[in-house]
C-alpha cells in the first residue's frame, strides 16, 4: 500500500470543506455512524479526497473512526465544549491583536462592512454563521499568522456546530453585538478592545456550557 494515489489538493480541500459543513449544520448529526462510501456518495467525490477529508476531519475529532465498522460523528458534550472554548481563548486574541495591527485599508473597509451587515443578522441565523465565517476568514488573513489560523480553526468548527445543535437556546442577540464590535474595533487598530469583545463572545458561550447538564 506504499504507492497508495494522494487526492489534488483542491479535491482534498473540496472534500473537506463539504463535510465540514455537513458536520457544522447536523446534515451529519452528533452520534450518527456512517460509512465511507456514504460520505462518497454525499460529497459526490472520489475515494481518495474523501478519505483524506475523513482522516484530517477525525484529527480535528469531528468523527471517531471505528475500525472496519466505519465513523461515528463525535457527539457534543459539556466537557469537551469547556475545553475547545478554553483554548480558543488565548487563540482568538493572538489573531485579533495582529490582525488589528497589520489589516490594510481594503480590510478595514471589508471589516466595516461586515459589522454593517450583522446589525441586520439579528433574526436570521444562518446569515449570521455566514458572516461569523467570513469575518473569521478575514481576522486570519489579516493577522498574517498562519501558525495561530490553524489552531484555531477546528476550534471554530466545533463552536460552530454548538450553536448550531443549541441554536434555539443561546441568546444570538447578544453574539452579533459582540461579533460586529470587534470587526469595527479591528477596523479601527483598537487591538485592545477588539480582545474584549472576542473574550465577551467566548464568555457567552462559556456561560452556556456551565449550565449544561454533566454526563
Amino acid at each position: 500500500m506504499g504507492s497508495a494515489a494522494t487526492a489534488s489538493p483542491s479535491l482534498a480541500e473540496r472534500a473537506f470543506r463539504l463535510l465540514e459543513e455537513k458536520l457544522v449544520t447536523l446534515e451529519l448529526p452528533p452520534g450518527k455512524q456512517v460509512s465511507e462510501g456514504q460520505l462518497i456518495e454525499m460529497t459526490g467525490l472520489g475515494r481518495t479526497p474523501v478519505r483524506e477529508a475523513i482522516q484530517r476531519l477525525a484529527q480535528h475529532d469531528m468523527f471517531v473512526v471505528l475500525p472496519r465498522r466505519g465513523l461515528v460523528v463525535t457527539p457534543i458534550d459539556r466537557a469537551s465544549m469547556a475545553h475547545i472554548l478554553e483554548a480558543r481563548k488565548p487563540l482568538e486574541r493572538v489573531i485579533l491583536h495582529r490582525a488589528a495591527l497589520n489589516a490594510k485599508d481594503d480590510q478595514r473597509s471589508k471589516l466595516s462592512a461586515i459589522a454593517r451587515q450583522l446589525t441586520f443578522a439579528h433574526e436570521n441565523f444562518d446569515t449570521f454563521l455566514r458572516l461569523d465565517a467570513e469575518l473569521d476568514m478575514l481576522f486570519d488573513q489579516c493577522s498574517g499568522n498562519p501558525y495561530a489560523t490553524a489552531a484555531v480553526s477546528p476550534l471554530r468548527s466545533h463552536s460552530r456546530r454548538f450553536w448550531y445543535f443549541h441554536r434555539s437556546r443561546i441568546p444570538l442577540a447578544d453574539s452579533v453585538s459582540a461579533h460586529s464590535k470587534m470587526a469595527r474595533l479591528v477596523a479601527r487598530r483598537d487591538f485592545i478592545g477588539a480582545q474584549k469583545s472576542s473574550d465577551a463572545l467566548i464568555g457567552i458561550l462559556e456561560r452556556f456550557v456551565a449550565t449544561m447538564p454533566t454526563g
